[in-house]
């Protein structure tokens, strides 16, 4: 690989990038763009073709002087910041257009190749061209590029030639022309391509020997001069040359030059150069796309012989140029590939907008740019896209979308990092800020759990319950104390001669808490692939309460806090007191308390059928009720409303009550009200069997009694407290 990496400047950047900029639409259809445009409307044109490239160059030269790209060019520029998923979205396209280009450079030679042998057959001259190509690039590009020097000399000649020749024109300007042949947009996408050239410079990003200097040297170089040349040739164009000859001959250059052989020479040579920066770079690309597996043969496509030479991606790449050439046009594909190039070049400039956004401290490149000029990259590149074809622009756009969801369900691991976390990180700021800024409300209410866990393993089936809780949008933060052994607790005044034996007490701490780390994440990773937020981390303290505690105030003062403290009773009664103590840490930060006392003859049953119990005035019903509908939907179950009255008279008015708070709670249509009438807890008894019982906590009942209530009713038991922050009827 390090013999690879054997380009400077002059060589490895700014010759391939000026001599595709100076190619094939330069020579052969630049005429034809001022005589629709006249000299006016072709500097426009010019102006904001480049204002495209000369915002991403200055993005590529940002991002050049702050990472390391290696080979892929704008592939890899965009995979190392945005991720591979969305590098490789972008980066097929962008390999599909470096290669299509390279038929269009092809079928711009044959062009130039016919006007002057007519009769040979144009299929036969391209593939020649296309053959000869291949052996160029698959010899060495060390040898392509110095056959570009060449090229260079032949295409200052012409310049030469041109602006010696004498025209046809009166020496009169035209500022802005009638687009006789094709509307402005239209003349705007057939011309883009010939500022697209500083891709075949950014290509050779892996085959650098100063990555970082060369990109942004060579590009930048490339971009201004080429500016000149073309405004100097657009104007000589309009001024000495007819428009109904630019518009007529697509060899009208080589038709009004003083030494018409150089310029004939010349036209040939640029588009063979162009043509072959396209076979050097474009397999390159490919290559980085087959070393990080986006594409299928990934192993296959991204070899490399032993002078670094990535053939097989160069065998592929001129298949893909050869169906271009036999099934396409100069000016059909030139339109395609604006589109590509327009999508690859607003993605750069949106990662360097984005890097400087959200101010990681990860950015920090040598080479500086205004937060504004990626800005205006990444819009206007939008903007012409759909300006010049919305249909196409968004089938583009649905494609890219359609390729990365693809990669991201194969789960790419880049070797590398990137910046998204800290782009949903700056989000997710902006919105607590946002968030802050409003006063809270019942009506954006939804279930955030904390769940403290003495014991991991003990937690597999409740799990899945928890999980019935918060389902779709809900979330959950899973906690668990390990509690400091004495000798850990004091470490400091123990003798100088225990630090050994602390060492060792202190390894084995680390040991276990390591463990319970794993343990805490293998329970939640079944909530976190149904795409939930959830969370779990262990803490030291010097009993369970304590830790409980810290963690609980802790996640009240910060952004996004839960507000439902979910605790599971014991079989254990000395367990009891703590659980009492819990409910009152919970009661005393202002938050809801589930409590599950899970019945282990009957688990969770059929996962089917709800009761929840309601007391008159309970002021625990706005909970019971938003829980109990997640259950129900998450379930698919069947809800049913019961409450015990002591009185036969008091039951009219208690089915009153049912049905105004399914009325008012906007509970199911075929939720059952049920009124019994018995004493509580005894009255319990002669309710309908479920799955769950759900009842209120009030001021009167102790743990005890939630033990008696789960075995009167021999079912697995929720008793859950309003916060006073939740509303049912919100």
């Amino acid at each position: 690989m390090a013999a690879s990496k054997k380009f400077g400047t002059f060589e490895g950047v700014f010759t391939p990038t000026i001599l595709t900029i100076l190619g094939a639409i330069m020579y052969l259809r630049l005429g034809w763009v001022v005589g629709n445009a006249g000299f006016g409307g072709a500097l426009v044109i010019i102006l904001l073709a480049k204002l495209v490239t000369v915002t991403t160059g200055l993005a590529i030269a940002s991002m050049a002087s702050n990472i390391k790209i290696g080979h892929g060019g704008s592939y890899a520029i965009i995979s190392r910041s945005l991720g591979l998923e969305i590098g490789g979205a972008v980066g097929i396209p962008l390999y599909l257009s470096q290669a299509l280009g390279g038929a269009m450079y092809i079928i711009g030679f044959t062009e130039a190749w016919m006007a002057v042998f007519p009769h040979h057959p144009p299929l036969n001259v391209a593939g020649i061209v296309l053959a000869f190509l291949l052996i160029i690039s698959l010899i060495s590009a060390k040898v392509a590029m110095k056959f570009q020097y060449l090229i260079m000399v032949l295409i200052s000649l012409s310049l030469v030639s041109f602006f010696l020749g004498k025209g046809d024109g009166e020496g009169q300007m035209l500022l802005w022309g009638g687009f006789e042949s094709a509307p402005f947009w239209t003349v705007f996408a057939i011309f883009f391509p010939a500022v697209t050239g500083i891709e075949a410079g950014a290509a050779m990003s892996g085959d650098l020997k100063d990555p970082k200097r060369s990109l942004s040297v060579g590009i930048l170089s490339a971009i201004g001069i080429s500016f000149v040349v073309y405004v100097a040739l657009a104007f000589w164009m309009n001024f000495s040359v007819l428009s109904e000859s630019l518009r007529g001959s697509y060899m009208v250059m080589v038709d009004v030059s003083k030494w018409r052989t150089v310029v004939f020479a010349a036209v040939l040579g640029a588009t063979l150069s162009s043509a072959l920066g396209s076979i050097v770079g474009g397999p390159r690309t490919l290559m980085a796309l087959g070393q990080h597996k986006v594409l299928p043969f990934g192993k296959f496509l991204g070899s490399q012989s032993k002078n670094g030479e990535p053939r097989v991606a160069i065998f592929v790449t001129g298949i893909i140029i050869g169906l271009g050439i036999v099934f396409g046009d100069l000016n059909t594909i030139a339109p395609l590939l604006t589109m590509f190039f327009l999508i690859t070049y607003g993605t750069i400039n949106l990662v360097v907008f984005i890097e400087k956004r959200i101010g990681i401290s990860s950015y920090r490149p040598t080479f500086k740019v205004p937060i504004i000029i990626p800005f205006i990259g990444f819009v206007w590149c939008t903007i012409a896209m759909f300006l010049i074809n919305p249909l196409f622009a968004g089938s583009a756009i649905i494609i890219i979308i359609a390729v990365y969801l693809v990669l991201v369900r194969q789960g790419h691991q880049a070797p590398w990092g990137d910046v998204r976390s800290g782009i949903f990180t700056a989000i997710a700021e902006w919105a607590v800020r946002m968030g802050a800024r409003v006063p809270s409300s019942p009506k954006s209410w939804k279930p955030n759990l904390m769940v403290p866990v003495e014991k991991p393993a003990a937690w597999r089936e409740k799990i899945g319950f928890i999980r019935n809780i918060i389902f779709p949008r809900g979330s959950v933060r899973i906690f668990s104390v390990r509690i400091l052994e004495k000798g850990v607790r004091h470490r400091v005044g123990q003798l100088v001669q225990q630090v050994l034996k602390r060492t060792k007490d202190s390894e084995e701490s680390n040991k276990k808490s390591e463990k319970l780390e794993n343990d805490l994440t293998d329970l939640i990773k079944p909530l976190r692939k149904e795409g939930l937020l959830a969370v779990s981390t262990v803490i030291e303290a010097n009993h369970f309460l304590h830790g409980i505690s810290v963690v609980t105030q802790s996640l009240k003062g910060m952004p996004l806090p839960p507000n439902v403290m979910f605790l599971s009773m014991s079989d254990d009664p000395e367990k009891d007191d703590r659980l009492e103590q819990l409910i009152s840490m919970a009661m005393r930060e202002e938050l809801g308390i589930i409590v599950l006392n899970h019945y282990p003859e009957r688990g969770f049953g059929r996962e089917e059928d709800i009761n929840m119990w309601l007391r008159s005035g309970s002021p625990n019903r706005n909970l019971s009720i938003l829980t109990a509908i997640q259950l129900e939907k998450n379930w698919n179950g069947n809800l049913k409303l019961l409450k015990v009255v002591e009185n036969e008279e008091e039951i009219s008015k208690a089915k009153i009550g049912l049905e105004a708070i399914a009325r008012r709670g906007r509970l199911p249509l075929d939720c059952e009200k049920i009124v019994l009438r018995g004493t509580f807890p005894d009255g319990l008894k002669n309710g309908p069997t479920a799955d769950i019982n759900i009842f209120g906590i009030s001021d009167e009942i102790s743990v005890r009694e939630m033990h008696t209530i789960t075995l009167k009713v021999e079912t697995t038991c929720l008793f859950i407290r309003d916060s006073g922050q939740e509303s049912a009827l919100a």
